[in-house]
């Protein structure tokens, strides 16, 4: 019969007590990794989230395929596109509400959705008759007199009674909210100073954005701005740059070399090269709103055109368009 010795048994009984402490370590840092290992996305996802914003507004459209337009509190404002946001069953005039964070260059869109059918735009023109109360106006329209509410941002302050006007407004369940009211002579002075302000160009009509929008390319002259330089750029090369413009020409104020599609205000192209010692030659692709009255039917995708269009702060609007 086999015996253990009490030697034998006292190593035995130490050894069981030392796996058994180095068990229960294991078990105690197998446990607090696993803790942790759920906690940290967790963690991260409540991180991500305080930085979140949430925001309302009127879609106004695509600027291009790395930002959109939307008005919120009246006026426009530009979001850069997040990796995973879908415009595509938004229409433009659309309310909506969205979510971003806020970066450096702009701020970016996580989350978009419409929450009603687009606003339809009146517009109209009449005789401003006068303030009733502090937030109501009354507007006489063909011998007609409406009552409007003011939207938050309009106001009438400058407007003398009598006064011709135009004006737009949308409908409501209570009564007609106004969006904007301006006198006659008031735009008839604009006009003329847009008119002055018109530029003329040629192009390659690339064809719509959106219902209010094209796209067109332009193979076109820059007057180098102070400080700017080409030095070091290829001809061929693929530029972000930036630019303003006037009667006198259009002028560059910045322009770098890049690999990729610039993110930001700036515009994307390709270096044609020098001209003379001012002048160089930048080919690209610009977006421009179709103003009034003017309209591509008839005029196919990559036709030649010339157009005359006038400088806006969001996007060049176009007066004039016609196939060469």
């Amino acid at each position: 019969m086999f015996r253990v010795t009490r030697g034998e048994k006292k190593g035995v009984c130490a050894l069981l007590k030392k796996t058994g402490v180095f068990l229960l370590l294991l078990v105690f840092i197998l446990t607090v990794a696993v803790f942790w290992s759920g906690c940290r996305p967790e963690e991260e996802a409540e991180a991500e989230a305080d930085l979140l914003k949430d925001g309302r507004g009127v879609l106004i459209g695509q600027i291009d395929s790395h930002s959109v337009e939307i008005e919120v509190n009246g006026q426009p404002k530009v979001f850069a596109l997040g990796e995973r946001v879908k415009l595509d069953e938004i229409n433009d005039g659309s309310k909506v509400i969205f979510t971003y964070v806020e970066e450096e260059e702009r701020p970016v869109l996580i989350s978009i959705a419409a929450i009603e059918e687009p606003v339809k735009i009146h517009k109209e023109e009449g005789v401003f008759v006068g303030l009733d109360g502090t937030r109501v106006v009354e507007i006489e329209i063909n011998g007609d007199l409406m009552r409007f509410a003011l939207e938050e941002w309009v106001a009438v302050d400058d407007i003398a009674e009598g006064s011709e006007v135009f004006f737009t407004y949308q409908e409501t369940e209570n009564m007609p909210l106004l969006l904007s009211i301006e006198a006659v002579e008031e735009q008839a002075d604009r006009e003329e100073d847009r008119i002055e302000d018109e530029l003329q160009a040629e192009g390659i009509l690339i064809g719509l954005l959106d219902a209010n929008s094209v796209e067109i390319e332009l193979t076109r002259a820059f007057q180098l701005g102070e400080g700017v330089s080409v030095e070091g750029i290829e001809d061929g090369s693929r530029v972000a740059f930036t630019f303003k413009e006037d009667a006198q020409g259009a002028f560059l104020q910045s322009i770098e070399a890049v690999d990729a599609p610039p993110e930001g205000d700036v515009m994307d192209g390709t270096f044609a090269g020098r001209i003379d010692g001012r002048l160089v030659e930048i080919e690209y692709f610009q977006a421009f709103t179709l103003g009034e009255g003017v309209s591509v039917e008839g005029i196919e995708e990559n036709s030649q055109i010339d157009f005359t269009y006038r400088p806006d702060p969001h996007r060049p609007v176009l007066t004039s368009l016609e196939r060469r």
